[in-house]
């Protein structure tokens, strides 16, 4: 995991604890955000270390094609689904609910789980 991407779910995760008085009511949703962050922080991370290259270029989306077609352990179809649940999260339409923080908080705990287990994979 990286320090990036790290801090941000950690942030992500005090927005949901303890939302302040100026975040009441949004803290869902702004941690969704934060949670996104995080994971196309991953995202570009993973990519580096299956394609050797610094940056991959192109959308979002496009990463996450070639992380399912390159990613051989649990982490990858976690960021995918991660990234596409958060996204949803973070788009407001008037006919939806709000994202719930028990919703945003499972995303953010599998996200983690998955990065930290796929680093003991590579270690191991």
């Amino acid at each position: 995991m990286t320090r990036d991407a790290e801090a941000l779910l950690a942030r992500a995760q005090a927005l949901l604890d303890s939302p302040d008085r100026t975040t009441a009511g949004t803290s869902a949703r702004l941690a969704a955000f934060l949670a996104r962050q995080a994971v196309e922080d991953l995202i570009d991370a993973r990519l580096k270390a299956l394609c050797g290259v610094q940056t991959v270029r192109g959308t979002t989306k496009s990463k996450l094609a070639v992380l399912k077609s390159l990613e051989l352990t649990p982490a990858g179809p976690t960021l995918i689904g991660a990234w596409h649940q958060l996204t949803g999260f973070c788009h407001q339409h008037a006919y939806q609910l709000s994202p719930t923080v028990a919703e945003v908080r499972e995303q953010c705990l599998r996200v983690r789980v998955s990065c930290f287990d796929d680093s003991r994979q590579a270690a191991g």
